[in-house]
């Protein structure tokens, strides 16, 4: 009830102040499906990131975030009222990881920011295989947004948002549909879909790839999903 209360006023309160500080520029939102599933993949520059994508992106969603983001009494409480899932980092998180696919299989996106953390350079980190994970036993597509100059807002471990000398841009990438990738076993599959996603998201922010998961290697992936089910 919160959440639809007061949405509309939190959504204009986020995007006037990411516009005034970071002018920002949205592109590709089209590519977002319309209606069903689907995984938002977004790099991660700043914790002006999750703020961005909630206000530039054309459909409500639920975000996975890191379980400390949760600890405080009152942004803990205001997380989880806007939809947020905590998840416990460097680990197989599988209550986390079940709570994201029962709202994909709701019909609801989700926010997933596959490097597992902030980059504290700007340049992509290994992706983490939590993301193809969930989209090759969901079937939800898998949208890439590119991210970037969040980190002119908010640099690395500052919390006072300064003016970007150059627009924070958004772009959201052709949707990855987990079907490709269908005809390779499973631990194949989710290298080989999250080697994609790294790749897309280097395209659209301009940079090298990151360094790409090895097929045929992430046993603890396969066990994991095992798990799962």
């Amino acid at each position: 009830m919160f959440y639809f209360i007061f949405y509309p006023f939190v959504f204009v309160l986020l995007r006037s102040v990411i516009k005034f500080f970071g002018r920002l520029e949205t592109i590709g939102a089209h590519n977002v499906p319309r209606t069903g599933p689907v995984l938002y993949c977004p790099n991660h520059l700043s914790d002006a990131d999750p703020p961005t994508v909630f206000v530039s992106a054309p459909r409500r969603a639920w975000y996975i975030g890191k379980e400390e983001l949760f600890d405080h009494w009152f942004w803990g409480w205001f997380f989880k009222q806007y939809r947020g899932i905590p998840i416990k980092r460097d680990s197989p998180d599988r209550g986390a990881l079940r709570i994201a696919e029962e709202k994909l299989m709701q019909g609801y996106p989700v926010v997933v920011f596959p490097e597992g953390r902030c980059s504290q350079t700007g340049t992509l980190l290994k992706l983490q295989p939590g993301a193809a994970m969930m989209s090759l036993r969901t079937g939800a597509p898998v949208v890439p947004i590119g991210i970037q100059h969040t980190n002119k807002i908010l640099p690395y471990g500052d919390g006072k948002p300064h003016f970007s000398p150059i627009p924070v841009r958004i772009e959201y990438g052709a949707p990855i549909f987990p079907e490709e990738f269908k005809h390779l076993k499973h631990s194949d599959a989710v290298a080989a879909l999250t080697n994609r996603i790294g790749h897309d998201l280097a395209r659209m922010t301009n940079q090298p790839p990151p360094p790409d998961l090895e097929r045929g290697s992430r046993r603890s992936a396969e066990k994991t999903d095992q798990t799962n089910k």
